[in-house]
């Protein structure tokens, strides 16, 4: 058995980081890790550390993902139940819809410090809270739904998985560390709608949609009428982040066929998603789209 002892997941300011590599500095001791070759999940965290200096953990508490600092993350986090099998199905299916989508030097260079398993995440807003399926800050990320419903998820449901996680990591950790820049010519293209309510009366959820993304939005957010009638949709545009967001969440949801037939479809769409390849490949020397689901 062998152990290592890393250190506490305690940030400097987020004002200091390196562009070349967004990982946070980190200061005191906290987790011990061990090696057990006959413990799956305990081999798998020990081994995953040892590669890319990432810690995986599997039951995390407030002390790992409530405070950044000097500011504090919106959110509750439920562990998952700490059996063997639900732990080594929820690895297996983020080494699948997350890890195993990129290469080693990407892991090391842009994974943020620890990967936080969770049953739930609850998001806080104005005292009230939504579940997300993912959740990124200045030194983690937090992955959702690791339970026994991972075993007979609906292919659709998984895809969406998929994208909640990646685009969390590209918008909320790597975009926020400055690891890349949104070129200001992607907002340029649909800046006349942002903020403007006054287009837009109730719609249902299709027409929404289609009318999003002549506007060359993924989608409007859509806000229920007081019916609950998912014929009568009051839909809202998104913010500029929101947008950022959606258009990563379809990505990595999404085969290239669908996206090239988005794109084909809705001119607006398609300048977009190419002025985020150009940046992204200049800034990184990575190709986005190598990142859709495999046909």
């Amino acid at each position: 058995m062998k152990n290592i002892y890393i250190i506490t997941l305690f940030f400097i300011l987020l004002g200091c980081h390196n562009e070349d590599n967004p990982k946070v500095e980190l200061q005191a001791g906290k987790y011990t890790l061990t090696d057990d070759p006959n413990d799956y999940v305990q081999h798998y965290i020990y081994d995953f550390y040892q590669k890319y200096g990432v810690v995986i953990l599997t039951n995390p508490d407030s002390s790992d993902y409530v405070y950044n600092f000097n500011n504090q993350n919106p959110i509750s986090l439920k562990a998952p139940e700490q059996e063997k099998e639900v732990l080594k199905t929820g690895l297996q299916f983020i080494e699948e819809q997350f890890l195993n989508i990129y290469d080693d030097n990407f892991k090391k260079k842009y994974f943020p410090f620890t990967i936080q398993l969770a049953n739930r995440i609850e998001l806080w807003i104005l005292g009230d809270y939504d579940l997300v399926n993912a959740y990124s800050s200045s030194g983690f990320i937090a992955i959702a739904n690791i339970n026994d419903d991972l075993t007979t998820l609906e292919e659709t449901t998984r895809n969406n998985y998929r994208g909640d996680i990646n685009q969390s990591l590209w918008t909320e950790y790597l975009l926020k560390r400055e690891a890349w820049f949104v070129p200001g010519a992607f907002y340029e293209v649909s800046k006349e709608y942002y903020g403007d309510y006054s287009l837009f009366e109730s719609y249902t959820v299709e027409e929404g949609i289609i009318e999003a993304r002549e506007c060359g939005f993924i989608t409007f957010d859509p806000y229920m009428s007081e019916t609950e009638d998912p014929e009568d949709c009051l839909l809202f545009i998104p913010s500029q982040e929101m947008d950022v967001q959606q258009y990563f969440q379809f990505l990595f949801s999404s085969t290239k066929e669908e996206l090239d037939e988005l794109m084909e479809e809705y001119p607006l769409v398609e300048q977009k998603y190419l002025l985020l390849q150009d940046a992204i490949q200049k800034q990184l020397d990575i190709d986005i789209f190598s990142f859709c689901l495999p046909s």
